[in-house]
């Protein structure tokens, strides 16, 4: 075929108003089809492919191509062929132990159960279709690449680029390289030179290959970064209708690759058809990040993301665009040097501390301020539900004072579990009556059994029974009847009867008690 073409010299490139033009691929292509290449990623998002299995793809095409280029090398000699899955392993970085070699094996067996691709001792098969693979109804599939431009033709895919996939990247920068690839990269059949630029709209990459809008910008401006991809000057307008304009930097390598080539003294196949040999000793081509990490959005259009705030507190009104001011930022590195902060005489809601909610007195405290802002409902039901929330961020969060502020902010009661309403009743007692919840005992507070939380001798088992519901009741702020009904399937007339008769025992009990003191 015309497009196995290899350059036996380094590329030019020849930039006319119609594009960028390359006579040649440096470090050699892959020839894979459009087709191809958008049915494995559609296999990895529809959650058929995990992302180690597509890499294992992306290497698979990469160990063919190197045996083709030695077969062409030794024509003269008999070549056979010979694939491993430590060769696999080297090219998508998996390490060597035992359990790590069974877990690849698997994923290869996945991809060949599948359809999508079968590794033999001596020979790679991959699936030309998608009616080749084994997933039912791909229907889901068409729709999708129905709306991907010369969905026919083949895409020259640089080896260096096919060892970096296989290296790993996120999903949404291999998303954005492979869209790239299909919309920028041609191989021209009538001038035997390759086009190496092209235009892609951001929307057009989010909806066709199920990847956000934030995502997509993202993942370019991290392949700018990386100098995988050179974006172009584009007016707006043009920007607007057709989408960025970049061009694919087919020499682009990652230092050790870069590094292994320069002390290989110049290996007479490394320019012209990267055959395998010293030079891929290591197999994957992982570009290199360590100098700079991406940005983590366009620099030409946008600022930098700050992190996100933690603390519970509406962001600063002098933010412009999500930064912060060069004196906001020196005034906050001046407050992470001091040392840590002493104890306050009084909390305060909008800075809530650890040792805020270790204190009861001083939760009842923020709970009166929450009250007055409006975040907290006064009252025993409201001043119960303030307790647990805190109670579940001591328990729950890694910053507990944030993490009580933002539960008391979105009105987060529904997440308070039983556990925690108890833990804060029982805190709430401790703190009024004391440790054994006691209280001052009056004639018209009631017999003993209903202020102690003990089991009176007085009561009868029906009678405490319907203490019980009473006080469930209260708690949980539904009726003392439902209760008995879903404990021992009372109905409203047997609850009404023994509710009353509790209340006449108790007029006799207290009766009683009146004469004895009376005398």
């Amino acid at each position: 075929m015309a497009i196995n073409q290899r350059a036996t010299s380094p590329p030019q490139t020849h930039n006319t108003r119609h594009g960028a033009w390359e006579e040649g691929i440096e470090g050699s292509f892959r020839p894979i089809s459009t087709h191809q290449l958008f049915v494995a990623w559609w296999l990895h998002i529809e959650g058929h492919l995990t992302r180690k299995q597509l890499r294992v793809y992306f290497a698979s095409h990469e160990m063919a191509e190197r045996r083709r280029v030695a077969g062409q090398i030794s024509k003269t000699q008999r070549f056979r062929p010979h694939y491993t899955v430590e060769e696999v392993a080297e090219l998508v970085g998996s390490r060597r132990t035992a359990s790590a070699m069974a877990e690849l094996r698997s994923d290869i067996k996945h991809l060949k159960t599948l359809g999508l691709m079968a590794i033999e001792p001596h020979e790679i098969v991959f699936a030309r279709s998608i009616d080749q693979i084994t997933v039912g109804d791909a229907s889901a599939f068409w729709e999708m690449f129905d709306r991907v431009p010369n969905g026919r033709r083949t895409v020259p895919v640089p080896r260096r680029t096919l060892r970096a996939l296989a290296a790993g990247f996120s999903r949404a920068v291999t998303g954005v390289m492979l869209a790239t690839l299909i919309r920028s990269l041609f191989w021209h059949k009538s001038t035997g030179t390759y086009r190496v630029d092209g235009r892609t709209k951001g929307s057009w990459v989010a909806e066709v290959f199920g990847i956000s809008r934030r995502a997509v910008t993202d993942a370019r401006a991290t392949l700018i970064e990386l100098g995988w991809l050179e974006p172009c000057d584009t007016p707006q307008w043009a920007l607007n209708r057709w989408g960025a304009h970049a061009r694919v930097n087919t020499k682009w390598c990652h230092r050790e690759v870069v590094e292994t080539k320069t002390s290989s003294n110049d290996n007479q196949h490394a320019g012209k058809s990267a055959s395998p040999g010293s030079e891929f000793s290591g197999g994957s081509a992982k570009p290199d990040q360590t100098d700079s990490l991406p940005p983590r959005g366009n620099q030409n259009t946008r600022r930098l993301r700050h992190a996100r705030n933690r603390s519970g507190i509406e962001d600063d009104p002098n933010r412009v665009g999500g930064s912060v001011p060069a004196a906001r930022c020196e005034q906050h590195r001046r407050r992470s040097a001091r040392p840590a902060r002493r104890s306050r005489t009084k909390p305060s809601i909008h800075d809530v501390r650890p040792a805020d909610l270790a204190r009861m007195d001083r939760v009842l405290d923020l709970h009166h301020q929450a009250v007055e802002c409006g975040l907290a409902v006064a009252g025993e039901g409201g001043r119960l539900d303030f307790v647990a929330l805190a109670e579940r961020a001591r328990s729950r969060g890694k910053d507990p004072g944030a993490y009580f502020y933002w539960l008391l902010r979105e009105r987060k009661t529904g997440f308070i579990t039983q556990h925690e309403e108890d833990l804060a009743s029982k805190r709430i007692k401790d703190h009024l009556y004391g440790a054994e919840h006691e209280r001052p005992k009056h004639h018209d507070d009631g017999p003993p059994s209903l202020v102690r939380g003990g089991r009176s001798e007085g009561l009868t088992a029906e009678e405490w029974f319907v203490v019980t519901c009473v006080r469930i009741g209260k708690q949980h702020r539904v009726e003392p009847a439902a209760v008995a009904k879903r404990a021992k399937g009372w109905s409203q007339e047997a609850w009404d009867d023994a509710f009353d008769a509790f209340q006449r025992a108790q007029f006799e009990r207290q009766s009683a008690a009146v004469m004895d003191v009376e005398l």
